[in-house]
């Protein structure tokens, strides 16, 4: 599978930035306080792999901390979109039944394939389920 998205790439290109692998917060899995990348030691690897996009996202934004909802939703679209380009999207969503399907094939979460989808205009959610494909 191809991506067009280093994240390990991108945490090393900042080079201020060390992973910490310990939760930030009992009620936060990972977290960044613009130096660091603190993550769960216990995430599987989709959810290792979609958390440090999201958080070394903070850092390419220079945020650090808690962040308005509003920034974390454009933070979670961004993540989408790195992390699972159209082309790929496209390329399981005519076999694939159920967005766990889809996210298993695609190495993420399920949240991030439900974020992608959701961040789709009217044409290309047309090319991924065109709907003379379902008449009956």
């Amino acid at each position: 599978m191809k991506y067009s998205f280093s994240t390990w790439g991108t945490v090393r290109d900042l080079a201020t930035s060390l992973i910490v692998w310990t939760r930030p917060h009992s009620s936060v899995p990972a977290g960044t306080d613009g130096k660091h990348l603190f993550m769960d030691p216990t995430f599987f690897q989709d959810e290792t792999l979609c958390a440090l996009t999201h958080e070394a996202i903070h850092l390419e934004r220079k945020h650090s901390g808690c962040q308005p909802p509003a920034v974390e939703r454009d933070v979670q679209l961004e993540v989408a979109r790195r992390l699972v380009p159209f082309e790929n999207l496209q390329r399981v969503a005519g076999w694939a039944k159920t967005p766990a399907e889809m996210a298993d094939e695609l190495g993420v979460t399920e949240e991030v394939v439900m974020l992608r989808i959701q961040s789709l205009d009217g044409d290309q959610v047309q090319q991924l389920w065109p709907p003379s494909e379902y008449i009956a």
